[in-house]
C-alpha cells in the first residue's frame, strides 16, 4: 500500500512537473530597432490618452493655458490627434492638409468625449499603420509628440494635479 502510495505520488509529480514545463512560454526575443520605436509609439501615446481620458483634471479646466500664446489643454489634446493623423497619412502614403484639418476643427465640438473619441480614432488607426511599417521617421514624430506629453504634464502640475503616470500606484511618487 504504501509502495503504491509512493509511485502514485511520485507520477502526480512527474507530471506536473512536465505540465509546468510544457506551459512555460518562450523567452521574448531581443528588441530590435523597429520593435523599439512602435513600442515607444505606443507608451507614448497610450500615457497622453490616459491624460485625456482622465477626470481628475476637471473638465472646467480643459480651457486652461499656462501663457496666452500657448494652446489650451484641450487643444493640446486636439493637437496630438492631429499628429497621430499625420504621421498615419505619411506613412500610409495618403494625401492630409495640415491646414484643412486644422480648420475642419474649428467646427467640432470641444469636449473631452468628443477629443477621447478622435484621439482613439487616431490612435487606432497609427498603431496599425506603426506596427505594418514602423518607419525611421518616427524618431521625429516621437520627439515632436513627446514634446506636447511634456507641456500636457505641465500644464497638470500647473493646475495643482498629479498626472496619471506619477500617482501613486502607477510607479511615481
Amino acid at each position: 500500500m504504501i509502495r503504491t502510495t509512493t509511485v502514485a505520488l511520485a507520477l502526480v509529480v512527474m507530471t506536473s512537473v512536465a505540465l509546468s514545463a510544457q506551459q512555460q512560454t518562450a523567452p521574448r526575443p531581443p528588441a530590435t530597432y523597429e520593435t523599439s520605436l512602435v513600442g515607444t509609439w505606443k507608451a507614448l501615446h497610450n500615457k497622453i490618452l490616459v491624460m485625456a481620458k482622465d477626470t481628475q483634471f476637471p473638465d472646467d479646466k480643459l480651457s486652461f493655458k499656462p501663457h496666452p500664446d500657448s494652446r489650451t489643454v484641450l487643444d493640446e489634446f486636439r493637437h496630438v490627434t492631429i499628429g497621430l493623423e499625420m504621421t498615419t497619412a505619411q506613412i500610409t502614403g495618403a494625401p492630409f492638409n495640415y491646414a484643412t484639418r486644422s480648420a475642419a476643427d474649428a467646427s467640432k465640438p470641444k469636449t473631452r468625449a468628443s477629443v477621447v473619441a478622435e484621439m482613439e480614432a487616431a490612435i487606432a488607426a497609427s498603431f496599425a499603420a506603426v506596427e505594418k511599417q514602423p518607419s525611421p521617421a518616427l524618431i521625429t514624430w516621437i520627439d515632436h509628440q513627446a514634446e506636447h506629453y511634456g507641456k500636457l504634464v505641465s500644464n497638470y502640475r500647473m493646475v495643482g494635479i498629479v498626472p496619471p503616470v506619477s500617482r501613486s500606484g502607477r510607479g511615481g511618487q
